[in-house]
């Protein structure tokens, strides 16, 4: 969703917000993703523009692909498919500009075998240990992964 007018830029904004309150914020790279795709911008250029200095976890999920009525691609973040091969590489790229920050998984709805769920989480926390890795440091298996499910 975009507006058709604004005068703030959506990161600018966010920034501006974390300023004034001293709040942190989620990033959540799939729904970068999603909106690059669907209002056609880069998603690098969002992520290069975001206060990472602010946030404190990121999120990742999977989402569905349509098209909307004149044919373009549409994706929709449903929490209920894998993390998509570009989120994954969305992700690195936003851990190699950030440095490791705490993961999120979520998976609500259509949840699959528990083995699809470890998978997902051990490539999250095979990135994180990446970024980690090149700071000198380790994971910390309270701290930087979590899984999200949710049923019904």
């Amino acid at each position: 969703l975009a507006f058709a007018e604004s005068t703030w830029e959506e990161p600018d904004f966010l920034l501006e917000i974390t300023r004034r309150t001293g709040c942190g914020l989620p990033l959540d790279v799939n729904n970068v993703f999603i909106s690059a795709v669907n209002l056609g911008f880069s998603p690098q250029s969002y992520i290069d523009a975001f206060p990472l200095d602010r946030v404190g976890e990121v999120h990742l999920a999977g989402h569905e692909e349509d098209h909307d009525d004149h044919g373009a691609p549409l994706l929709i973040d449903s929490h209920g498919a894998e993390v998509a091969e570009p989120v994954w590489a969305l992700l690195d790229y936003t851990l190699a500009r950030s440095g490791p920050k705490p993961l999120l998984v979520e998976w609500d709805n259509d949840v699959p075998e528990w083995s699809v769920l470890a998978d997902e989480a051990k490539r999250a926390e095979a990135a994180l240990a990446r970024y980690t890795a090149v700071l000198g440091g380790e994971v910390d298996p309270a701290e930087g992964l979590i899984l999200s499910l949710k049923s019904g």
